[in-house]
């Protein structure tokens, strides 16, 4: 019985785990989550071209990046996105993109890899109802070749955008536009975590008291319930502990003073 509690309550974890898991017999730039998909492909150019670029970012460098589609630009072949310096340098592929949503702020990222000399790119996909257009920023380079850029846009809305665009509300396409950080709303797994060790040790302690009130005190039916008094009782030590605690409020509401008398 417990065997099968630990089983199910794994199993919840996992789901839950579960990120933007990518659809199949579409481009690598759109995925599913809580029933609703993320679709990029609007965005995205066709004509071997980057739909994005950053001249002269912060690290001096400049850099181009397409969802979906693979692009060309000098050394930069076949990829999902380039860094332009004193050359150009590939950030990664298409097919190597990894979507994932992040444990704790909940935000959805979609990574590059395969890129020259070990280079990576991640891109946070910022979900922005209201966005009129996308905008496409550089963070930063996080670790040695690793470098995060900020796409915000509604279409990292789950459901915000469709092949052709927006569903409904918001915009999306190339340019710059004021934008607030969102995420996608999922239980923390910290939260799951706790809850369900909660519940197992629960049940954990129901079961060993059965077995030690059968075994050890040999008592049968309801008796076998672990500390069955308290169980009985508690209701009634809750109804007590809500009339002590509202009953003064109560009173006070209703006189419109409080229900003490000074001492003379």
């Amino acid at each position: 019985m417990l065997l099968v509690i630990v089983i199910a309550l794994l199993h919840v974890l996992s789901v839950n785990c579960e990120d933007c898991a990518k659809v199949g017999n579409t481009p690598p730039c759109v995925c599913s989550t809580e029933g609703k998909r993320v679709d990029l492909r609007s965005l995205a150019k066709n004509d071997n071209s980057p739909a994005f670029k950053i001249d002269k970012a912060s690290d001096k460098n400049s850099y181009e990046y397409n969802p979906c589609s693979a692009f060309t630009d000098g050394g930069c072949s076949e990829v999902a996105g380039c860094q332009v310096s004193d050359g150009q340098r590939s950030m990664g592929t298409q097919d190597s993109a990894t979507f994932k949503i992040d444990d704790n702020s909940h935000l959805l990222s979609v990574t590059y890899t395969g890129g020259s000399g070990g280079r990576a790119m991640t891109v946070n996909l910022v979900c922005n109802h209201n966005a009129s257009s996308a905008q496409f920023e550089f963070v930063g380079e996080t670790s040695k070749n690793q470098y995060t850029f900020n796409l915000t846009t509604v279409c990292a809305c789950p459901g915000g955008c469709n092949e052709k665009g927006p569903t409904g509300g918001g915009g999306g396409g190339g340019g710059k536009s004021k934008s607030h950080h969102s995420s996608i709303g999922r239980v923390g797994i910290p939260g799951i975590i706790i809850l369900s060790l909660s519940c197992l040790a629960f049940v954990s302690y129901c079961i060993a008291g059965m077995i030690i009130m059968r075994v050890r005190y040999e008592k049968t039916g309801a008796d076998i319930i672990p500390h069955k008094r308290l169980w009985l009782e508690l209701p009634f030590y809750v109804k007590d502990g809500v009339k002590l605690t509202f009953s003064p409020c109560i009173r006070s509401c209703k006189t419109g003073q409080g229900g003490y008398k000074s001492v003379s």
